[in-house]
């Protein structure tokens, strides 16, 4: 596996960015290590159940108002904005134009896990809740909140 350019490299050579996931990668924390496995578990179960070869491209996997958000899109499509998040409530809208029902089964299982790191503390795995009190909105369990919250 090799690093793709980063966002300066992407600039310099292309003229813009290209290639999402090589100029922001994952960034998430390592408790949701088994979400984003399952997830990807998920994904390839679903394309092995239709005979097909996993054709969806990864853009960014980050955290964005206390959950995991996957960005992706098939391959064929550009990459372009395809999901708005609400700053009210943390919910995504996906637009994803051209897609067939297996393109919409993996929507599915995306939003099912983002939903699910809700529950989950992302920095030590163990079972969490959305923390709206603090600077930034994370999900954490009690232990992660309590020493967090005494910075």
């Amino acid at each position: 596996m090799r690093r793709g350019k980063n966002i300066d490299e992407q600039r310099k050579e292309d003229g813009r960015i290209s290639d999402l996931y090589g100029a922001f990668g994952c960034n998430v924390g390592d408790g949701w290590f088994e979400v984003i496995r399952g997830l990807c578990r998920d994904i390839t179960d679903a394309y092995g159940k239709a005979g097909l070869p996993v054709d969806i491209v990864v853009d960014q996997v980050k955290e964005k108002f206390g959950t995991l958000r996957f960005y992706y899109h098939p391959e064929g499509y550009d990459s372009g904005i395809h999901a708005f998040d609400s700053l009210s409530d943390g919910h995504s809208i996906r637009i994803m134009p051209g897609v067939t029902d297996l393109h919409k089964e993996i929507a599915e299982i995306v939003h099912k896990w983002e939903k699910e790191s809700g529950n989950v503390c992302g920095k030590c795995g163990t079972a969490g809740k959305l923390r709206k009190d603090l600077s930034w909105v994370l999900t954490l369990c009690d232990s992660c909140y309590a020493h967090l919250h005494k910075k």
